[in-house]
């Protein structure tokens, strides 16, 4: 069975919906079967692959609030990453942002009972949640085995880490006592930018060996990935970026492969 991984940030433009795409598709070039959900309203996961509101019939919105089967609300995401699935939000309106809300505040298992129904179909599945520490967030984190924590190579993000921290450990608490830390991520960092050291010493002092190896370094092809509709690895492999998370990936392979030994 699978890994359900939350990527979780209060702060904006760190780069989770990045990870999510570049890090699925790394996953299932590398032939592991990877699904994509997109949690935050704003449906960025979606427009991503193309699966915008006018891409997709259904998603994650019909699957919560009206019980639509989970493996009606699946999409392929590209031709040529067949093992790379997505679930897209879904959510068109500001009245159906307060029912995709409003349905996991009543009931904040919901999410964890639809995707325990496709986790053994998949070897990973990653929920790219919304940049605050709401209802989808938290159901997110409910769901989730585990939670990956992007931090831009910055002080201000760092400075948003502990409210991420404390808010998994009242879920693991009082919901989900399986709940751990899946790892740290650096991202967007700027090698030209003198600080940069600095900081990512201050982030490895400070969060020890649960920050990942690979950093990932600000790319202008990374921004390119909603208007091209496609990864990174698609349409640049030897950039910055897709070295980076082919790295990554490969980092959390081996990672993994020494926790199953």
């Amino acid at each position: 069975m699978g890994q359900i991984i939350a990527i979780v940030s209060q702060k904006g433009g760190v780069g989770k919906t990045s990870t999510a795409v570049n890090l699925g598709a790394c996953l299932s070039a590398m032939k592991k079967r990877v699904l994509l959900v997109g949690m935050d309203p704003q449906c960025g996961l979606a427009r991503c692959f193309g699966l915008d509101d006018t891409g997709a019939g259904i998603g994650l919105l019909e699957s919560i609030r009206d019980g639509v089967a989970v493996s009606e609300v699946i999409y392929p995401s590209h031709a040529r990453l067949p093992r790379l699935d997505i679930i897209p939000a879904n959510v068109r309106t500001m009245t159906e942002e307060g029912q995709y809300i409003g349905s996991m505040d009543r009931e904040i298992n919901l999410l964890s009972r639809v995707l325990e129904r496709v986790k053994p179909d998949y070897d990973y599945i990653f929920l790219d949640c919304p940049p605050r520490l709401n209802n989808p967030t938290q159901a997110a984190l409910v769901a989730a085995d585990s939670y990956l924590v992007p931090i831009q190579c910055e002080y201000a993000s760092m400075a948003t880490v502990g409210r991420v921290l404390r808010a998994a450990l009242e879920v693991r608490r009082l919901h989900n006592a399986r709940l751990g830390i899946f790892g740290f991520l650096i991202t967007m960092a700027d090698k030209r930018a003198a600080f940069t050291v600095k900081v990512v010493q201050e982030i490895r002092l400070y969060l020890k060996d649960r920050v990942f190896r690979t950093i990932i370094p600000r790319d202008p092809k990374l921004a390119e990935i909603p208007n091209r509709r496609e990864p990174v690895i698609a349409y640049d492999l030897q950039s910055p970026g897709a070295r980076a998370y082919v790295q990554l990936a490969r980092e959390i392979l081996a990672a993994d492969s020494g926790r199953v030994t």
